[in-house]
C-alpha cells in the first residue's frame, strides 16, 4: 500500500486542500446568509445555484481539458473558487452570493474531476482499491474538518472566507510542482436517462430522490439548527455527526445487501431515514437527543446513495459502471438542484421544522417503492452480483473509472503502459452530479 501512496502523494495533499475549503464553505454559507436575515427561500435558490454548478462542471470541464490540459484547467478553476469565496465576504448581496454558488460548484466538480482523473491514472487493478479507500478516507476526512472549523471562528468576520479562498488557491499548487505525466484527454460517453431507468427503475428512481433529500439537508439543515438555538460550533458538529455516521453505516448495511436482494435493504434504510425525519421535526431541542436524531438521520441518508449505485450495477456490465454511474449522477444533480427550493418553500409556509418533514417523504417514497418494485422483478441472482463499495457523497463522474467494481485492465499491463481513459463527459449539454452539501 505505501509504495501505492507515495508516488501519488501530492495528489492527496490537492485533494486534501480543496475538501478542507469545500466542506467549511459548505457550512459557513447557509449559517452567514441566515445570520445575516435571508429567507429560507433565497437560503434554498443558494442551494440549487451550486447544485447547477457543480452539474455543469462535471460534464462542461472535459472540454477544458482537452484545449488547455490538466494543470491550467486546476489553476483557472481554483482561481476562480478563491475569487468567489473572497467576493462573498465582500459583498453580502443575494444576486452576488447566487452567482458565486454556481462557480463554487463548477469549480468543485472541476478541481475532483482533475484530481481522480489523475489518480486514476496512476493505478494498477491490484493496487485501485486501496488507493480508492486512501482517497475515500480524505475525502469524507477534509469535508468533516472543514465543517469543524466552523468552530474555531465567528460565521460574521470575513475570516473564514479567507481560509476558504486561501485553502481553494493552494491547492493547485501540489499539482502545478507535479512531474507526474498527466492522463489523457476525456473520451465521452453518452447518457441515456430513458436507458438507465429502465435498467434499473430502482436505482433511478432512488437517486433522484436521494439528492432532492440530501441537497434539502445540505442547504437547509444548518439552518435548522441555528433556529433551534445551537452555536456555530455546534451546528458544526451535528452536519459533521450525520456524515460521519453515513460514512460508517454504509460498510453493515452495503455487506447486508451483498447477501440478499439489495431492494429490500434500500427499502429498510430510507423508511429508518424517514422516522429519524419525523423524529427530528418533532422532538429535535438543543442538547443530545437532538445529536442521536442527527446519527441516526445521518446513517440512512447518506448510506442510500453507495446502496442504489451497487443495485444498479448489479444489473448492468462492468464496462458499463461509467456510463450508469454518470446516468445516475445525472438523476442525482436534477434532484439536488430541486431539493432546496422545494423545502425551503415549505419551511417558509409551516416552520422549519417542514425541512424534515420534506425530507421524511423523500425517503418514505423511496422506501415504498423499493418495496413495490421487489413484487415487480425478480432478485438478481447473488452470483451476478457485483459487490458493495462505499460512497457515501458522490464526487464526479470519473470516480465511476475509479471504482475497483470496474472492468478490469487486460492481463499482463502494467501501471506505465496501462493509463485509462481521465474521465467520461457527456454528449447532452448538461449532466452529471450535485454533491449534497452546498
Amino acid at each position: 500500500m505505501r509504495k501505492s501512496v507515495l508516488p501519488i502523494t501530492v495528489l492527496l495533499v490537492s485533494t486534501l486542500l480543496m475538501y478542507l475549503a469545500a466542506g467549511q464553505q459548505g457550512l459557513l454559507v447557509p449559517i452567514r446568509a441566515s445570520l445575516e436575515g435571508y429567507s429560507d427561500v433565497i437560503i434554498g435558490f443558494m442551494g440549487t445555484a451550486y447544485a447547477l454548478g457543480f452539474v455543469s462542471g462535471c460534464y462542461l470541464i472535459p472540454i477544458a481539458l482537452r484545449r488547455v490540459g490538466y494543470i491550467r484547467t486546476f489553476g483557472v478553476i481554483a482561481s476562480l473558487a478563491a475569487a468567489s469565496m473572497l467576493l462573498q465576504g465582500m459583498i453580502i448581496e443575494a444576486v452576488m452570493w447566487f452567482a458565486a454558488r454556481f462557480v463554487i460548484g463548477f469549480s468543485i466538480a472541476g478541481s475532483a474531476m482533475v484530481i481522480e482523473s489523475w489518480l486514476n491514472s496512476r493505478v494498477t487493478n491490484d493496487t485501485r482499491g486501496g488507493v480508492f479507500s486512501v482517497y475515500m478516507i480524505i475525502y469524507l476526512g477534509a469535508i468533516t474538518a472543514g465543517q469543524m472549523s466552523l468552530t474555531l471562528f465567528d460565521p460574521m468576520q470575513i475570516t473564514l472566507f479567507v481560509v476558504a479562498g486561501l485553502l481553494f488557491s493552494i491547492s493547485h499548487i501540489p499539482t502545478a510542482l507535479t512531474r507526474l505525466p498527466a492522463p489523457e484527454p476525456p473520451e465521452q460517453v453518452s447518457l441515456n436517462l430513458r436507458s438507465i431507468i429502465n435498467l434499473s427503475p430502482v436505482g433511478a428512481v432512488s437517486v433522484f430522490l436521494i439528492g432532492m433529500a440530501n441537497g434539502a439537508f445540505g442547504t437547509l439543515g444548518p439552518v435548522f439548527a441555528q433556529n433551534l438555538g445551537f452555536a456555530s460550533g455546534d451546528i458544526a458538529i451535528f452536519m459533521s455527526l450525520a456524515l460521519v455516521a453515513g460514512a460508517l453505516a454504509q460498510w453493515p448495511f452495503g455487506r447486508i445487501s451483498d447477501q440478499m436482494d439489495r431492494r429490500k435493504v434500500i427499502g429498510g434504510v430510507a423508511f429508518l431515514g424517514s422516522a429519524a425525519g419525523v423524529l427530528m421535526a418533532l422532538f429535535a431541542v438543543p442538547g443530545a437527543l437532538t445529536f442521536l436524531l442527527v446519527v441516526m438521520f445521518g446513517a440512512a441518508a447518506y448510506s442510500l446513495y453507495g446502496l442504489a449505485v451497487a443495485h444498479a450495477n448489479d444489473h448492468a456490465d462492468p464496462s458499463d459502471f461509467v456510463s450508469v454511474s454518470g446516468s445516475l449522477l445525472l438523476l442525482f444533480g436534477i434532484g439536488s438542484a430541486i431539493g432546496p427550493i422545494c423545502a425551503a418553500y415549505l419551511t417558509n409556509v409551516l416552520g422549519m421544522s417542514a425541512e424534515f418533514i420534506f425530507v421524511s417523504a423523500m425517503h418514505f417514497i423511496l422506501g415504498a417503492y423499493a418495496f413495490y418494485r421487489i413484487g415487480q422483478r425478480a432478485a438478481v441472482p447473488e452470483e451476478e452480483k457485483e459487490d458493495f463499495v462505499g460512497m457515501a457523497r458522490p464526487t464526479s463522474p470519473v470516480a465511476a473509472e475509479f471504482d475497483p467494481r470496474g472492468e478490469e485492465v487486460e492481463e499482463g499491463d502494467t501501471e506505465e503502459d496501462t493509463v485509462p481513459p481521465a474521465s467520461s463527459s457527456a454528449s447532452t449539454p448538461i449532466g452529471g452530479a450535485a454533491s449534497p452539501a452546498s
